[in-house]
Order: structure tokens, then sequence, then C-alpha cells
């Protein structure tokens, strides 16, 4: 089996996850990276890699299906954001040379990329979420009806990786920063509470969420969880099955979760591997197994919860040493 993985950039890990699952199969298996840059450290973990151009280039997406038919990729799995969008809009181009594209829905991407919608849908769909707005005149009105209050926590609508990210006190500053922001901003209530990463696989063939894994942030550094704890509570799962049922996700996931006076509030939902995820893999929960599970054809069982809580997490910067 051959998985070919794009913009690896700094997943290190994540590469070294697939190659030990891969490498317990009968046959075996392949990892195969992408990236444009060959100073992306992750590019040297996997059996083989390629630079490629800028996912923006022209011919971008013909390279990446020369590669899969080279490599005999038999799925082929994005994990920066632009990338989901262009998999999932061309997923039938992949599956006409009998390669799986590891990713949910085109919608579903879509909506968990506008920060606003997805607000809406979950409203929409009895979800519980922050109160968020879009922009200074909609926070105001809210703000005036007692819906909103500061501290607010901002960000672009369409951004991602914690970038453009900020928390305001005040209305006066909130205003210049929508004034003079370029990017349409997302007004969110702040969370003054604890916040939980989910890492959640759904089941590429009966499309159902098999895997959850639940964790209690301590400390998030440039967007991603630094350092947390496991936990198992039977409250997060009921509240992320039912989150997963409102929308059409395929593979992995990660979604962010607050607590607050006792009351969980879904924050993000991204339709890729988080950045936290190896805390999940060290704790029992393989992800990578059962993407190859559901690539052989196999339909994976659901098992909920079954690992240790109380499993820390804290990571630290390492270094790939190579010749020119």
């Amino acid at each position: 089996m051959t998985i070919l993985i794009l913009s690896c950039g700094t997943r290190n890990k994540l590469l070294r996850f697939f190659k030990e699952s891969l490498e317990k199969l009968p046959g075996g298996g392949r990892v195969v990276a992408t990236d444009c840059s060959p100073w992306a450290p992750a590019l040297y973990e996997a059996d083989a890699f390629y630079l490629v151009p800028k996912m923006t280039e022209p011919g971008y997406l013909e390279e990446i299906l020369a590669i899969c038919k080279k490599e005999k990729a038999d799925g082929v799995l994005p994990l920066f954001e632009d990338e989901l969008n262009l998999l999932a809009a061309n997923r039938s181009r992949f599956a006409a040379e009998g390669i799986i594209p590891i990713v949910s829905g085109l919608e579903t991407v879509e909506l968990c990329r506008d920060k606003y919608r997805f607000y809406r849908y979950l409203v929409q769909n009895g979800l519980p979420a922050l109160v968020s707005c879009k922009g200074f005149a909609e926070f105001d009105r809210a703000y005036t009806e007692g819906k909103i209050r500061f501290p607010v926590f901002v960000k672009p609508v369409r951004g991602c990786g914690s970038a453009g990210v900020c928390r305001v006190k005040d209305r006066a500053f909130l205003e210049a920063l929508c004034r003079h922001e370029k990017e349409e901003l997302l007004i969110q209530q702040f969370a003054q509470g604890e916040e939980f990463g989910i890492d959640i696989y759904v089941d590429l063939l009966s499309q159902k969420p098999v895997r959850i894994f639940a964790k209690k942030k301590v400390r998030m550094r440039a967007g991603e969880t630094e350092k947390a704890v496991s936990v198992r509570e039977e409250a997060l799962f009921a509240l992320t099955e039912k989150t997963v049922a409102a929308f059409s996700f395929a593979g992995p996931i990660d979604m962010d979760v607050f607590c607050v006076d006792g009351k969980y509030y879904i924050s993000e939902i991204n339709p890729r591997f988080g950045g936290g995820y190896p805390h999940a893999y060290h704790c029992g929960v393989d992800f990578p197994a059962l993407i190859a599970g559901n690539l052989s054809g196999k339909e994976n069982e659901a098992v909920i919860g079954a690992y240790e809580a109380g499993v820390c997490m804290m990571k630290y910067s390492d270094e790939v040493i190579r010749r020119l």
C-alpha cells in the first residue's frame, strides 16, 4: 500500500506514524510526500519525496496526479487548508485513476473554512456555539442587545493557523481593527473557561465516527496544542457524535471545544489532521491504521474512548540534518 501526503511541511511525526502503521500491514507499505520547499523537514521522513510547484501555480493538480500514478498511490492525504478544497473539488479525477482522496466533501470543507457560515450552521442545527458576528456593524447590534460582551476574540473569517487572531477588550480598538483590516473579521465571544481538542476519525466507508480522542489543552503555541492532558468525558463524546452527524465528514477531523460554566461550546472544526494529533497516536488511537484499513476496502469498527486518561503531551523542538 502507498499513501501520498501533500504539503508535509514540518509534520515529521505524522509521517513517522504512517510509516510505523504501514509497516505492520501483511504486505508492508510506503509513504510518499510532497512539498514546494526543499526546506520542509518532513520530506526526509518519507520513503520517497517530490518537490512540486506551489498549489496556486498552473499544472499543480496534474503533477500530483502524475506522482500518484507513478507511485501507484492508493490514497492521497492533504494537510493544508487550501488543498482540502482542491482535492475535494477534484475527487472524481483521482477516483478515475483508482486513487482515494482522504478528505471530506467539498461543501463541508468550504463550510468549515468560512468561520461565520460555520457558526450559523451550528446554530441552525441546534449545536452549542460561541456567539459570533461578522464585521463591526453586526457586532455593535449584538452588543447593544446584550448578546455579546467584551472581551472578544477576533480572527479572519477564512483564516487558518491562528494567523491574525487577537483578543480585544474595548469598542474603540475593535472598531479601528475592523476598519483597517483588509480581510473580513469574525468577532467571537471570548471563552473564559477550559479549552479541549478533539481528534476524530470518520470512517471513509461507513461515514460514521469510529474513534474520538479528547484532550484538555494546557498551552498553545502558533495555533497548535503544545501541552495537553488526555481526558475521557462521556458528555464530550456525545457532543462530538451529535456534531459529526450534522456534517458530511470523512477521514481525520480536528475539533476545538470550550467549557464555560460547565457547558460545552464548539469553536471550530478543521477537516484534517490537527497539530495535536501525536497525543492521540501515543495513546493508541491510530488513525493511519484506520486509513489503511479503509483504503484496503475494510470498514473500521467504532471504538470510542478506548484510551487512558491523564496522559500528558509536552511538545518540544527538534531538527533534521541533511547534506545538500
